[in-house]
């Protein structure tokens, strides 16, 4: 199981997390949802390492969880100017198998391997690193919304491939749009603005549903007394 404990982060006065606790079962696919700028992906650059939490102690099957067993997607790929598709799973592979692997997921999702990404589309892009990155043989997969810019039928792929090859991986994906997750997920946190998490599993995700269209309804509501 990975556990984050007594998480705690702010950007200067900002408060982001005040003390919480998450826990991702074991081959499990859990969702990360809520509005823009709650902190979906500064807990994620918190769980890869890429910030820092002093009071966070974040364990992966009771050992601190490091770097190298994490693969992770952000929302906005990088790649190094002038690489050609091949180049870049060439780069990210650290073995044969996760090369092979990475190629057959491109092929699938109609990437031209022999092109320059700088020629790629931002749904491309996306593609490409996701390829790449969930075919790494590491434990905790982190996708950062996963399906941002990928057209309909890539998302489709995406998703059947998170839910066929999640047996050995813990995977962690966010998203701001429900409906993008409840298909592949096994449990849903739910991130406010006020920094209050709660978990839902499948049988709850009507609820969780309902409660994200009541809370629109009641900014809607707020619109209409001002306008």
């Amino acid at each position: 199981m990975l556990e984050i404990k007594n998480l705690s982060f702010a950007f200067g006065k900002n408060k982001i997390f005040d003390d919480i606790n998450l826990n991702f079962e074991d081959n499990q696919i859990t969702g990360i949802v809520g509005k823009n700028g709650v902190g979906k992906t500064t807990l994620f650059r918190i769980m890869s390492g890429i910030y820092s939490s002093q009071s966070c102690h974040i364990t992966l099957d009771g050992s601190r969880l490091k770097p190298s067993q994490i693969s992770f997607l952000p929302t906005e790929p990088y790649f190094y100017p002038y690489m050609k598709g091949g180049e870049y799973l060439e780069i990210v592979a650290s073995s044969p198998e996760e090369w092979k692997q990475s190629k057959r997921y491109s092929r699938i999702l109609d990437l031209p391997l022999y092109e320059l990404v700088d020629n790629y589309s931002t749904g491309m892009r996306k593609k490409l690193a996701f390829s790449a990155l969930f075919s790494l043989n590491r434990p905790v997969v982190i996708l950062d919304e996963p399906y941002n810019g990928v057209d309909l039928e890539g998302n489709e792929i995406i998703k059947h491939i998170i839910k066929t090859n999640n047996r050995t991986k813990t995977v962690i994906l966010s998203s701001h749009i429900l409906s993008t997750i409840t298909e592949v997920c096994d449990s849903i946190y739910h991130m406010s603005e006020s920094s209050q998490i709660q978990q839902y599993p499948k049988s709850d995700f009507q609820t969780l549903s309902t409660v994200l269209e009541l809370n629109m309804l009641n900014k809607l509501s707020e619109l209409d007394e001002y306008s």
